[in-house]
């Protein structure tokens, strides 16, 4: 009996690890992280073009690069591939697979 437990203790320990990031990314959500993150980036934006309104006024040379900020952070690594890979298999899975088992369920009662 305690064999079963213990193999079915992984399980639960699954969920309810899956159970806390979806509290912690629902809490972070509702405290306002994303909007304080955009909120930034057009700080920066409006910052940006009032120095350009103010380079044209004085006459300068203006190249779009100058007040163009564009970060892009690479945050890919081997398990964030691993995910995209497995999300690959699972959505053809559930295009492909799925219409396929219909079809014979179709073959089958037809």
């Amino acid at each position: 009996m305690n064999e079963k437990k213990k193999k079915g203790m992984w399980i639960l320990k699954l969920l309810g690890l899956l159970f806390v990031l979806y509290l912690s990314l629902t809490i972070a959500m509702e405290a306002g992280y994303y909007e304080a993150i955009l909120a930034e980036k057009s700080t920066v934006t409006t910052e940006a073009m009032e120095r350009f309104e103010q380079d044209v006024k004085e006459g300068k040379e203006v190249d779009i690069n100058d007040y163009v900020t564009e970060v892009h952070k690479d945050y890919s690594n081997g398990v964030s591939k691993a995910g995209i890979t497995f999300s690959g298999v699972v959505e053809e899975f559930m295009s492909n697979g799925i219409t396929e088992m219909v079809n014979v369920l179709k073959k089958l009662f037809t």
